[in-house]
């Protein structure tokens, strides 16, 4: 399960660093991406799915860091969230994200590259080295 959850960890901290320069140079296309989140069935619960499983690797890590109940936190964070999303009706979800998408200019999602970075590599740093 450790392998797993480390993995999976991975996977999330370098798809957020990537998202990161996404951010940094394509703003547009990310809120064009940030529009279309819970527009369909499928893209929704693909959504939810990968938060959850997310945080359950998160959770199942958190044993091994340095700061497990902070750890906890961010991953139960993670699964609660997603859990309230499944269960919620979806359009609310992507009335939502329709409503950022158009509240948001190009310059405020590329404030956010930064933190998408250090959110991609502090997970990087638990999945290899906790």
């Amino acid at each position: 399960m450790e392998l797993l959850s480390r993995s999976i960890v991975a996977i999330f901290g370098l798809w957020m660093m990537g998202v990161s320069v996404l951010i940094l140079v394509k703003p547009k296309m990310m809120l064009g991406a940030l529009r279309r989140m819970a527009s369909t069935n499928l893209i929704n619960y693909t959504e939810l799915s990968l938060r959850l499983v997310v945080g359950l690797g998160v959770v199942g890590l958190a044993p091994l860091t340095p700061n497990v109940k902070l750890t906890q936190i961010c991953g139960g964070f993670l699964i609660i969230t997603a859990i309230i999303l499944m269960l919620i009706p979806r359009h609310w979800h992507h009335a939502y994200a329709v409503w950022w998408a158009d509240k948001l200019k190009p310059w405020h999602v590329q404030i956010a590259a930064p933190i998408s970075f250090v959110v991609g590599a502090a997970a990087m740093w638990i999945a290899i080295f906790s």
